[in-house]
């Protein structure tokens, strides 16, 4: 353990970094676009979730390429197909294509997002794994904040009102600007090598020695050469057994795979982990509705009362009524009057916003070992729950930021402690198949909240807030 790891970190906090500007950059786009693709707020929902639907779909693949060609190989696919999604959608002239590229965004970053935390752990020693694996949190608020200093450079009214983009929107080179990180993050990936683990796993070892020798050669400053192993250990035996594997028949192979999942799934469908599977599904549910929900419509919302403010000057008003006045406003909103630029006070709000949640992810790991993980977890979704119903009853714009700060902050880190409690829920054997399933259950969560959403906000906005509230707690 030393610099290597340092680097791997480094490496794997900025492709953690850009997942989350990639899974975020809608919230920007949503209040920016409107005017090129005339979207109304049901319009919005839609394209709040069709990249999760495309993380639905993309959990199976990525994880599949993983297992069978190597974590570094699926990231940087995964990734790859982030950055071509991001720049095909910053030249998309109709809606319908605009959406199918924010499908394949949402399909390509999951895979970076999910694999990232198995490819960096398995270069950790037991030691050293949760506290360097925690740290992958805070990169992830790096992203959340790093992304609206951006988009305050490129969508401020000072910008737009003096240069002149043409057709090409200047949401639209946001939107190439926000897929750099992915291309950056995928020419990094490149120079690391592949999990000794994976390796093994494949009975590569020729390979995984060399790895391992990389590792050495770059920690202790001596040459690969002297490194002590020669080598790995079950390496023969292994190597034995290959002989009998190989000389299966696929019918006899495929036969032993599906009596190996039946025997799973018998096991996971049957007490108490059922019961379990059925609670960290339906809280992983509620909470991803509210989070992916919110945290997409913040700055629409902020924007709302930024219009609402400098329309009726010294009024006060809930979230509800602001947005009711908003809709009537955009109803009468003509094409040459329609202005894409978002008020300055927006990106301020969602700056405060990621930084509010830096108290809550540097100080997680001591709270769950303070007073336990489920503790934490039941604290942590009534107050975020009582912050949510909160919001029909604030009566201006820097209510509702202390109010999304409290929100934000609390729920922003629940789906990892979610992952900790199945982690000690199951058995080792049942643990990959429940975390997949309970994360399903989020994405499905967060897809239902953003189309509900986008159909009540202007209609009757009061409907979600309280769902969502009560769904938390």
């Amino acid at each position: 353990f030393g610099k290597f790891q340092a680097i791997l970190l480094g490496v794997c906090g900025t492709i953690y970094a850009t997942c989350a500007i990639s899974t975020t950059t809608l919230s920007f786009v949503l209040p920016s676009a409107e005017c090129d693709f005339r979207m109304t707020s049901v319009d919005k929902g839609r394209l709040s979730a069709t990249p999760l639907i495309g993380m639905i779909f993309g959990c199976c693949v990525w994880g599949s390429i993983a297992n069978s060609h190597g974590r570094k190989l699926a990231m940087m696919l995964s990734l790859l197909v982030d950055f071509s999604a991001a720049i095909v959608s910053s030249v998309a002239r109709s809606f319908e294509l605009f959406l199918i590229c924010r499908f394949l965004n949402g399909f390509g970053i999951i895979g970076a997002t999910s694999i990232v935390f198995s490819y960096l752990g398995e270069f950790l020693s037991v030691k050293h794994r949760d506290s360097v694996l925690g740290k992958l949190e805070i990169f992830w608020n790096v992203g959340v904040i790093v992304l609206p200093g951006v988009a305050w450079s490129l969508l401020n009214k000072s910008v737009l009102e003096s240069f002149d983009h043409g057709n090409f929107s200047p949401w639209r080179i946001f939107v190439v600007v926000c897929s750099l990180p992915s291309l950056m993050s995928m020419i990094f990936l490149y120079f690391l090598p592949e999990t000794p683990k994976f390796l093994i796993s494949k009975k590569q070892y020729d390979k995984a020695k060399l790895v391992f020798q990389k590792i050495f050669a770059c920690n202790s400053r001596k040459s690969a050469y002297l490194y002590p192993v020669l080598a790995l250990e079950g390496e023969y035996e292994n190597n034995n057994n290959i002989d009998f594997n190989h000389n299966k028949t696929l019918t006899n192979r495929l036969i032993g795979k599906l009596r190996s999942m039946y025997d799973l799934l018998r096991v996971l469908f049957s007490q108490p982990y059922l019961k379990y599977l059925g609670i960290t599904s339906f809280v992983d549910f509620g909470l991803m509705a509210s989070y992916y929900t919110l945290i997409m419509w913040f700055p629409e919302i902020f924007d709302r009362f930024g219009m609402f403010e400098r329309q009726h000057p010294n009024q006060t008003a809930s979230v509800c009524v602001v947005s009711q006045d908003s809709n009537k406003y955009q109803i009468v909103l003509s094409d040459s009057t329609c202005d894409p630029s978002i008020d300055n006070k927006v990106f301020l709000d969602t700056v405060i916003l990621g930084l509010s949640c830096i108290p809550t992810s540097v100080s997680l790991s001591y709270f769950m070992k303070k007073i336990g993980k489920k503790t934490v977890l039941v604290i942590s979704l009534v107050l975020s729950g009582l912050a949510t119903l909160s919001l029909n009853w604030v009566i201006n714009s820097s209510q509702t930021l202390v109010l999304s700060c409290v929100f934000e902050a609390l729920t922003s880190i629940l789906e990892a402690v979610i992952f900790c409690v199945v982690m000690d829920l199951f058995p080792t054997n049942l643990r990959a198949i429940a975390v997949a399933v309970t994360a399903t259950s989020g994405r499905l969560g967060a897809i239902f909240g953003n189309v509900i959403f986008g159909y009540l906000i202007d209609l009757s906005c009061i409907i979600p807030i309280y769902l969502f509230g009560s769904l938390l707690i």
